[in-house]
């Protein structure tokens, strides 16, 4: 040893080399110090062979700084590779969900032009349905009217059933102009007429509209129960249309529970609005189907038994009136729609 190593030893000490190690050119191998330390040992002979220079140094020390650069490269890469990969994934997605809503946009404009072709039919449909239906009602109410200007001669005043007469012909002037309301509604749809205004009774119109389906609901064994609050106003609208309305939910109700049930009506008052809710015992609309139900063309009746616009038609009349309609209901357990309408003063009509 010439000079103190770092290894062991101390200086003109025997050096832990292996002379036979070592050939005619420079040579270097890798050993293991008592320590067990890496070392790496270089070493050349000089002057004719007679002195050897040998090298010693710790690998570990030496190639630390390169270890570091390589453990840093290797991070550096992999961040990177996964930064790609990443990248990659979430372009892909947002591309792909970006073709889906715009498929999903293209099918929905699809069927709102579909729905707008049938709208356009049934509009011109309407139109003539409500043409046909006029004309028989006109020659109806003139009937009579010169059946009454009869009634009011003296032989027929004297007649044991003159009241009943009277009776039967204002009844019969009654529904032929419930009829034209009907044919009103039916042009409106055809021509988006807005709603005529005149005072609605809405208790009276629901104990009407529940007289026309009580037979009905009767021949299914379905019992109608009204609880009606006293306190309901006189409000300015359109009394046909929100006898529809009515109707439409009371036999949507009937026709949910099939047979053996009850179909519950109520109304009642709140500060600014009335409520009307037709409730039922039926099997209940599922949650996934609430949010179509109002949608044109839209039915759960099996085919040949709905059309699926009563409640698309109720939706938008009572939208029309300022009102909304609601649903609640959870399956197995019935529904229950309920008519929110402003209270409009007659004199505001």
């Amino acid at each position: 040893m010439q000079t103190r190593p770092r290894f062991g030893a101390g200086i003109l000490e025997k050096a832990p080399v292996t002379i036979s190690s070592f050939g005619k050119q420079t040579t270097t191998f890798e050993e293991m110090s008592t320590s067990n330390r890496n070392l790496l040992v270089a070493g050349t002979w000089l002057k004719n062979k007679n002195w050897l220079l040998a090298i010693t140094v710790d690998i570990d020390n030496e190639m630390a700084g390169l270890f570091a650069t390589r453990t840093i490269q290797i991070t550096i890469i992999a961040a990177g590779a996964l930064a790609i990969l990443l990248t990659t994934v979430f372009t892909t997605r947002l591309m792909v969900g970006q073709l889906l809503r715009s498929e999903m946009r293209v099918k929905e404009m699809n069927a709102q032009l579909m729905q707008s072709d049938k709208l356009a039919a049934l509009g011109k449909m309407a139109a003539g349905v409500a043409h046909e239906i006029n004309n028989p009602l006109a020659v109806i109410l003139q009937k009579t009217g010169w059946i009454q200007d009869l009634l009011d001669e003296d032989d027929l005043k004297g007649s044991a059933n003159y009241q009943e007469f009277r009776a039967s012909v204002a009844k019969i002037e009654e529904h032929v102009e419930r009829a034209r309301k009907v044919v009103h509604n039916m042009l409106g749809y055809a021509r988006r007429m807005e709603p005529r205004m005149e005072d609605v009774r809405i208790n009276e119109t629901i104990n009407q509209t529940i007289d026309i389906l009580e037979n009905f609901a009767r021949n299914n064994t379905i019992d109608i129960q009204t609880d009606l609050a006293e306190d309901i106003p006189v409000i300015g609208g359109d009394q046909a249309q929100v006898q529809q309305v009515i109707l439409n939910l009371v036999t949507n109700a009937i026709d949910a529970i099939g047979k053996d049930g009850t179909v519950t009506v109520r109304s009642q008052r709140t500060k600014n609005e009335i409520r009307v809710t037709v409730a039922d015992t039926g099997p209940g609309i599922p949650e996934n189907v609430q949010r179509m139900i109002f949608d044109p063309f839209y039915t759960t009746k099996s085919a040949g038994k709905g059309t699926g616009l009563g409640l698309w038609i109720s939706y938008n009349i009572i939208e029309k009136m300022g009102g909304r309609i609601t649903v609640k209901s959870r399956e197995g357990e019935g529904a229950a729609f309920t008519i929110q309408l402003p209270i409009v003063a007659p004199g505001m009509k």
